[in-house]
């Protein structure tokens, strides 16, 4: 009876030490946390939902997609402005708004099309160092092309902290996930460790364009609505 006893108090005693031993996930998730028991657990009970998890980076996916097509219309119409070739850009385009399937499937689509987008901002920018005095005509679409630009960047940037508790959030999934359950876990949190280098790179590179853009804006008498609210709000990059 008396190795009984013992027994059952050291059960007790470790199962308190693992429940008290967990890691609480932080209050900052909001609406992702909830009650049951098919999800990862902290010690308070609460858990995370997978499927809000998931449907979440969805969200989060597709803004970034509409950043990148903002982009790199805006690119293409930057490019028409400066008398450059725009076709590869504008099939880009096209593809990222046809994409459909899984969060993957669209981070994989908008990542593809990154090459031909920076070509194009090289093209953009070695044109506009060398531009001459642009036409009438030719101002009104470097104008329409900028504030397109402007709603891209500030778009993407907009997604950088919801991109950040996404992944604080889907550690404590894989951590919190048991063997069997971890390969499922991973794949739903990949996407958003695919995001969380992509977008910030975005978003500075993006910055760093826009500075030239209305650079060469100013020189060319260009006036660029929302260009004094995107400097307010990109200048900590």
């Amino acid at each position: 009876m008396k190795r009984i006893r013992l027994k059952s108090m050291m059960v007790l005693a470790l199962g308190g030490m693992m429940i008290t031993s967990q890691t609480p996930v932080q209050a900052q998730f909001g609406g992702l946390l909830g009650g049951g028991s098919k999800n990862s657990a902290d010690s308070a009970g609460a858990t995370i939902d997978k499927d809000a998890f998931g449907k979440s980076a969805d969200d989060v996916a597709g803004k970034v997609l509409a950043a990148r097509i903002t982009f790199l219309d805006s690119k293409a119409k930057l490019m028409e402005a400066l008398g450059l070739k725009s076709d590869a850009v504008a099939k880009a385009s096209e593809a990222m708004r046809a994409a459909e399937g899984s969060t993957s499937d669209k981070i994989k689509v908008a990542d593809e099309q990154t090459q031909i987008s920076n070509d194009a901002s090289k093209q953009i920018d070695d044109s506009m160092a060398q531009s001459q005095e642009l036409s009438a005509e030719s101002k009104a679409k470097f104008a329409e092309g900028s504030g397109k630009f402007i709603e891209g960047v500030l778009l993407e940037k907009a997604q950088i902290e919801a991109i950040q508790k996404l992944v604080a959030q889907g550690q404590t999934m894989v951590q919190s996930a048991s063997i069997l359950q971890k390969v499922g876990v991973l794949k739903i949190v990949k996407p958003v460790t695919t995001m969380s280098t992509m977008v910030p790179g975005d978003v500075t590179e993006g910055s760093s364009t826009l500075s030239k853009i209305l650079k060469f804006a100013k020189s060319q008498n260009v006036e660029i609505p929302g260009a004094d609210k995107a400097t307010a709000s990109l200048g900590d990059l």
